[in-house]
């Protein structure tokens, strides 16, 4: 039994076709569609459901096969119909679901999961679509940046009462942009990580839209499911407090999407959960009531640079190249991911924080002093971090008891400075919704407060701020 993430290698060599989105001739309010066009992409599905193999998100029964190759003919009414040739190709006997597999497809990110029980299936899907179509093997985990000690603990159990105000130094610039009335109204929030609890006081007030991602993300048997949110860790609750909290929140006026693909016993996830995850908030922020309104995804987890053991180096590559084509889509529909770059100290930057789509993110405490846990590093030329976030001791949600007595901690790690970054995204993107995502990314950049005595490399362009 094998799971591949399909994508079609035209996409990871290439940027995305011009499509609606696409800032050509100064287009300054711009739609979300789905326009990415990657005109094989259609095809795994087709030859997928060819061999047998069941949709994981479309309902009825599976068609009886009993030869490869998808044909397509006209139909009434001109419509393409898949069929299957009966004398030409590879030749497979009449199997039932469990034996062949499963499959998603993912038209948003131009990718299509699928799940092989079948060893000739697979065979046979491999023939046909390989040289189209790169089959990654969804096997190399990743997984969210290692805990950090606070260092400061609590207050705990003292709720809202225990801080009086947001503690964000005036040199940030949140208390001033909320006084413009500057709250992230109007922007869409992404967040991939544990989940959010809904019910926490600095949540309950909104509405919070909500997707669980299931262990096996392309199993018609778990499927992935719109439920109220929920977070068995405490760690996506936290992050999304920080970016958007109702009292101590940086943006806390922004809509949340909140997609959850990390397991809280493992810290780990897997490359199709995240591109199910990032195929769901594309869905949401490609509505016709959203299709112009700006975007960020907050996202703590990635590869090291360096393979685990037991996983081939080619196996390790396609891996992270279908990361960064991931990332290139959100871009590519003027969203901007914001990313922790790690906890693990200097020189061990890994990825995304490490490709050039991601706006990566160390952390800095109350100081402005660099934490000693915060990654950097140089990869492929490229320089992580790119900025510097607060994220030493942070005050935030974090879970309820079964009374519903809400819980509020200090935590530190560069997941804690990525949603405050985030945050001053949505503000800048409240501010000035016609800027485009890579707009906004520029505008932090060049509006960072230097970080004076720092070691070249550790602390990025430094501290982003509202200004």
């Amino acid at each position: 039994m094998k799971s591949y993430l399909l994508v079609p290698k035209e996409s990871i060599e290439t940027h995305a076709h011009p499509g609606v989105r696409g800032t050509e001739q100064g287009e300054r309010v711009l739609q979300r569609t789905t326009a990415l066009q990657f005109m094989i992409s259609g095809r795994a599905p087709d030859m997928l459901r060819s061999l047998g193999l069941r949709s994981a998100t479309l309902p009825g029964r599976l068609p009886q096969v009993s030869a490869s190759p998808a044909k397509r003919k006209k139909g009434r009414g001109g419509k393409n119909e898949v069929q299957v040739a009966a004398s030409e190709g590879p030749v497979m006997e009449p199997a039932t679901a469990s034996e062949v597999g499963t499959y998603r497809h993912m038209p948003l990110i131009g990718a299509t999961m699928a799940h092989f029980t079948s060893d000739e299936a697979e065979r046979v899907a491999k023939e046909e679509l390989g040289r189209d179509f790169e089959f990654i093997p969804d096997t190399v985990q990743l997984t969210f940046p290692g805990p950090v000690s606070a260092g400061q603990l609590g207050p705990r159990n003292q709720g809202l009462s225990s801080l009086q105000r947001r503690e964000w130094p005036e040199e940030c610039g949140v208390h001033s942009a909320h006084a413009e009335g500057v709250r992230g109204a109007g922007v869409m929030l992404g967040i991939l990580d544990t989940g959010v609890d809904a019910d926490h006081p600095e949540h309950q007030n909104r509405l919070i839209q909500f997707r669980y991602v299931s262990l096996f993300p392309n199993s018609p048997h778990n499927p992935a499911r719109d439920v109220r949110g929920f977070d068995p860790d405490g760690h996506g609750t936290h992050v999304a407090g920080i970016a958007a909290g109702t009292y101590h929140g940086v943006a806390p006026e922004v809509d949340l999407y909140v997609a959850s693909v990390i397991e809280s016993e493992s810290i780990r996830t897997s490359l199709g959960r995240v591109a199910a995850g990032m195929e769901w908030l594309l869905h949401q922020f490609s509505r016709p009531e959203n299709a112009t309104r700006p975007a960020v995804v907050n996202m703590s987890l990635g590869f090291p640079v360096q393979p685990p053991p037991g996983v081939s180096d080619m196996e390790y590559r396609l891996n992270i190249r279908a990361l960064q084509t991931l990332l290139r889509r959100l871009v590519d529909s003027n969203v901007l991911p914001v990313v922790a770059a790690g906890n693990a100290g200097a020189g061990t930057a890994g990825y995304p924080a490490a490709f050039p789509e991601a706006l990566s993110v160390g952390a800095v405490d109350f100081a402005r002093r660099v934490a000693s846990f915060s990654a950097s590093g140089v990869v492929n030329q490229r320089s992580v971090p790119d900025v510097m976030g607060y994220g030493v001791n942070v005050y935030s949600s974090t879970e309820r008891r079964c009374n519903n007595q809400a819980f509020y901690e200090r935590m530190s790690g560069t997941s804690m400075a990525a949603p405050y970054v985030s945050g001053i995204a949505a503000l800048y993107r409240c501010r000035s919704p016609d800027l485009t995502a890579l707009e906004v990314r520029d505008l932090i950049l060049d509006t960072a407060l230097k970080l004076p005595k720092t070691p070249a490399g550790r602390g990025g362009r430094g501290l982003a701020v509202y200004k």
